[in-house]
């Protein structure tokens, strides 16, 4: 076995999520860690899971290796793993082999790479911010789960204090505002008050039960600037997440 992380629960949640906008994915191995990306077609959501070296339990890597996946079939078999177990990965030249462990009994299921002409280039972001707001991940995912199904648009607003989440349709609107005073809001670093931005509501939900694993998020935006979701997780794992503006 080449790599062995210890929550298949992150994989699962996060493969079901990229499934609804992506068709296919990167898997980067290195003498670093794990780096998996995949972006939509239409370059609206970009997401990046970062697992270091000290994050597996067992990591035995001889060189780097850029593995193209399927995604659509990588959810059916995540589909599959449950809370305790841990999972696995070994792979070849032509396909990709995922155990589930659980109470010592393994399963195996294997499946074909992609060729590299299936893959589109996915660029590396690195954005500076003027506003950072930091929340439990729990905390964000009951916000999003409460506003979700009253609109299709995502407005974003926020202060020093607070950051404001709206779901915007022509037939109302629902808000929640996270807040430092109110306990809802860990910190806030804010460059630019009083900026508002929109983005598509389903991008959200979309990482409603990644956002919910995650220890901390912090959520970064700006006026006519991407969202950026960074999710930390236990044993160093690390998601970004990025959505473009809508354009009126």
């Amino acid at each position: 076995m080449k790599l062995l992380f210890a929550d298949a629960r992150l994989w699962r949640y996060l493969i079901a999520a990229t499934g609804k906008f992506v068709e296919v994915g990167l898997l980067e191995v290195s003498s670093e860690g794990l780096k998996f990306k995949a972006m939509d077609p239409s370059r609206t959501a970009l997401v990046e899971l970062i697992i270091p070296r000290e994050g597996f339990d067992a990591f035995e890597v001889s060189e780097d290796v850029k593995l193209i996946l399927n995604i659509e079939d990588m959810s059916k078999i995540m589909r599959t793993a449950e809370k305790d177990d841990k999972i696995g990965i070994d792979w070849d030249q032509s396909s990709i082999t995922f155990m589930f462990e659980r109470r010592g009994v393994p399963r195996y299921f294997k499946l074909p790479l992609q060729s590299e002409a299936t893959a589109e280039e996915i660029p590396e972001l690195s954005i500076e911010y003027k506003n950072t707001y930091k929340v439990g991940g729990s905390v964000l995912h009951e916000a999003v789960k409460a506003i979700e199904d009253v609109g299709d648009v995502l407005k974003i607003t926020g202060d020093e204090r607070s950051i404001k989440l709206q779901s915007i349709s022509d037939l109302g609107e629902a808000e929640i505002v996270l807040d430092i005073e109110r306990g809802t809001l860990d910190e806030a670093n804010v460059g630019n008050p009083g900026f508002s931005v929109t983005y598509g509501m389903e991008y959200l939900s979309y990482m409603k039960q990644p956002i919910k694993l995650a220890d901390t998020v912090v959520i970064q935006a700006d006026t006519d600037m991407p969202l950026h979701l960074e999710l930390n997780y236990v044993q160093g794992a690390k998601v970004n997440y990025y959505v473009a503006p809508r354009v009126e």
